[in-house]
């Protein structure tokens, strides 16, 4: 990321340190209103040049380690404040299943999600979003 001209480096201290602070703040903002917050995990990414996209596919987005080292941030984040934040694992297969992760019926430019990623999504998180109790 770049900050005031600076290039701070994906993963170094301090590039953490504004990612945590970031997402501290919007945590902050919704559980101000009362809300549990869920975190839903980062998924792999398999970014693919279509016709139409807005961007090239990024070959970052294609790296799984810093796919992995953000929900890493974001579990920690969730575990240090579980009365107010809650970390939800996303479907398996954006990471494990080329079939499904590759599909641009599913992400129609390997990132962004059509109706069947969707789907795929709203499958896997129902039942844990529904586990979180729920505090008048």
């Amino acid at each position: 990321m770049e900050v005031a001209g600076l290039l701070v480096p994906f993963g170094s201290a301090e590039a953490d340190a504004r990612f945590r602070a970031q997402l501290g703040l919007g945590i902050e903002a919704v559980a101000a209103t009362g809300a549990h917050v869920a975190l839903l995990e980062a998924a792999c990414m398999r970014p693919q040049d279509v016709k139409g996209a807005g961007v090239p596919a990024l070959p970052e987005r294609g790296d799984d380690g810093r796919v992995a080292h953000l929900n890493e941030l974001m579990r920690e984040i969730a575990a240090a404040d579980p009365a107010r934040v809650t970390f939800v694992d996303g479907p398996t297969q954006w990471c494990a299943d080329p079939a499904i992760a590759q599909d641009l019926g599913y992400r129609w430019d390997g990132v962004h999600v059509y109706k069947p990623g969707a789907k795929l999504i709203y499958e896997t998180i129902a039942a844990p979003l529904l586990a979180i109790p729920v505090t008048p």
